[in-house]
């Protein structure tokens, strides 16, 4: 019973705090609200490190049977120490730390959303080839009209269709797909929300053994 009704009363009671204060700007809410909100940005960087710990914890468990995957968790494990040591040294705004970024980061994910991109393109074929229907095609052009749509004008043949095609993908960018985004948001800020109120009311307890 002490279990199950005390962490419910007191997240009912922080809720209840950081949203007054967020409504009402009184001076002993507006205080309270950001002690709170400072207790979780520190609970959330606590829980960050915790995770880094058992990543390492993990690949050296790995290191240490050996066997398949061995170099792959020494990869890991040296990345790790190695940047976590670099920017304890010289800050994030260090020389090295800089370069790490623009040398190994930010190709990284250039990398990925490339492979997001053939991603794409192969999904797409692959639907064409189970269900062929006008979705799948819109689909599959929208696709392609946006990647190619994205190359420099400047190096490719057919300048004129390739304006063209910049134009319609920048025009796909920023009407449909913007309004795809944001009500995608819209729909998180929702579900958020109501996740929120009903932990407020006590109908939802994550933080109980229930």
């Amino acid at each position: 019973m002490f279990k199950r009704i005390l962490p419910t009363v007191i997240a009912i009671s922080a809720g209840l705090f950081v949203l007054l204060g967020a409504l009402l700007p009184v001076a002993p809410l507006v205080g309270i609200r950001a002690l709170f909100i400072d207790w979780a940005v520190m609970l959330g960087a606590f829980a960050f490190i915790l995770a880094y710990l058992q990543l390492l914890r993990v690949h050296f468990t790995r290191l240490g049977r050996g066997g398949k995957g061995k170099a792959s968790s020494l990869l890991l494990v040296l990345s790790a120490l190695g940047s976590f040591i670099l920017v304890m040294l010289q800050g994030p705004i260090g020389p090295a730390s800089q370069a790490l970024l623009r040398g190994l980061l930010a190709p990284g994910q250039s990398a990925l959303l490339a492979l997001t991109a053939v991603t794409l393109i192969l999904s797409g074929m692959r639907l064409l080839k189970v269900r062929r229907n006008p979705g799948s095609v819109l689909f599959l052009a929208v696709v392609l009209i946006v990647l190619i749509g994205s190359i420099p004008v400047a190096i490719m043949p057919y300048q004129g269709v390739m304006g063209t095609l910049v134009g319609l993908a920048d025009w796909i960018q920023r009407v449909p797909a913007l309004a795809g985004m944001r009500g995608l948001a819209l729909g998180v800020a929702l579900g958020i929300l109501l996740t929120g109120l009903r932990v407020l009311f006590g109908t939802t307890r994550p933080h109980s053994d229930d």
